[in-house]
């Protein structure tokens, strides 16, 4: 196998990561596998040759072990990030000062590139923690010649933390809320379709940019729960809850271990979460996503046959 196929994935083992490294070894890649709780998910891999992937558990933020496991390595795909910010896991540490040490990681080893997932929404000045530290991320990033950032909308499939979310709340609860009315817009990508967008810029000669990925259908959060509701053949009702009231209800859900939700995603929800015309990435790969309706039947099909439980 040649030098270039070698390849960490920082956060290989989660949702979207799976995705991208059974891709990468169906292609014949070496894989690393790169997270705190990494060797967790050695059966998501078995059907591979033991030799063809690794799987190490190292936090990014431990700049000299993280060092001495990318060593080898030829490209670097990271996809860590938070959803929910802690002390002693917080967006600061996370999006951005581990970001700075993967590139100051790159740099001495000579990576031949880094593939970045950002999220879209990251700005220098947005009222949200979570959106501005990931552009500092993007920031520290735009420091190594060889990158590209990708910024996915919500990624939707199997096991993940927002279709799958929702679904459950609405098929034991009378009603869900919608926060500011629930108009703010998605354009939610499968996350198939994401992972092949992600290993297609890893495959082609794009570097220095920042591409925004996501479906080809855009919605509503409101229209997305109506959907849903449908395809679950549900009766909810979904109630609007200011911004105001949501972000004071949600400071008393941040004292639980996992809130449903925090101020700072209400923060985010004030916005649109699409692909911008300055950054679409059709303007760079020709890739046709999978359209939601048909693909969110598929997902919530089970739930549908097994009394609310997904797998």
């Amino acid at each position: 196998m040649s030098e270039h196929k070698f390849i960490s994935v920082l956060g290989g083992n989660g949702f979207l990561g799976k995705y991208i490294v059974n891709i990468l070894l169906n292609k014949g890649y070496y894989v690393k596998i790169i997270s705190r709780s990494a060797t967790l998910s050695k059966q998501n891999f078995t059907i591979y040759k033991p030799g063809q992937y690794k799987l190490v558990n190292c936090d990014i933020k431990n700049s000299s072990k993280l060092h001495s496991e990318l060593e080898g390595t030829n490209y670097i795909i990271n996809l860590i990030g938070l959803l929910v910010s802690k002390k002693n896991n917080s967006f600061e540490e996370v999006h951005n000062l581990a970001v700075k040490n993967i590139v100051s990681i790159c740099k001495k080893l000579n990576v031949k590139k880094l593939i970045h997932v950002s999220a879209i929404g990251a700005e220098k000045n947005s009222k949200s923690e979570y959106s501005r530290t990931k552009f500092l991320g993007e920031v520290a990033v735009k420091g190594f010649k060889n990158h590209c950032i990708l910024r996915p909308s919500i990624v939707y499939g199997d096991e993940d933390n927002f279709i799958n979310l929702f679904a459950k709340t609405l098929r034991f609860s009378p009603f869900l809320p919608l926060i500011g009315g629930g108009n703010n817009l998605f354009q939610p990508i499968w996350v198939q379709d994401a992972a092949n967008i992600i290993v297609n810029v890893l495959e082609n000669n794009i570097k220095g940019k920042i591409l925004e990925i996501g479906g080809e259908d855009i919605l509503s959060f409101k229209e997305i729960l109506e959907i849903i509701l449908k395809e679950l053949e549900l009766n909810r009702k979904l109630i609007t809850v200011p911004f105001g009231l949501s972000r004071r209800l949600a400071s008393l859900l941040e004292i639980l271990p996992d809130p449903l939700i925090t101020r700072d995603q209400v923060e985010m929800l004030k916005k649109d979460n699409i692909i911008s015309k300055k950054y679409d990435y059709r303007q760079t790969l020709k890739y046709l996503p999978m359209p939601f309706k048909k693909m969110i039947k598929k997902q919530l099909s089970f739930m549908k046959k097994n009394g609310g439980h997904l797998s």
